[in-house]
């Protein structure tokens, strides 16, 4: 109906964004940028997370690694990506607060 070829429309103009998390899934800092994520309505969203030493065959996260030993995300949106960042606030800002 209707919602469906909205929800098409929107699927089609909206920009499309991805995150790369990359940091240790025990370790504290890659919790709280995933909840940073998690907390958010981000359609049109994908969301990668792997270990530093992990090996990927993702395209999203190759060559991704943490920053300065720190969990690191990379926000890119419409085929460009931002610099990472490594707290949740500087990722919250990339989000859109």
């Amino acid at each position: 109906g209707f919602g469906r070829m909205l929800g098409a429309l929107d699927m089609l103009l909206a920009p499309r964004r991805e995150i790369a998390i990359i940091g240790a899934p025990e370790d504290e800092a890659t919790q709280a940028l995933l909840r940073t994520v998690h907390r958010r309505y981000l359609p049109n969203t994908v969301l990668a997370v792997a270990a530093p030493d992990e090996a990927s065959d993702l395209p999203l996260l190759a060559g991704r690694t943490p920053v300065d030993g720190q969990p690191a995300a990379y926000v890119c949106e419409n085929y460009a990506c931002n610099l990472p960042v490594t707290t949740p606030e500087a990722l919250a800002g990339l989000l859109g607060g």
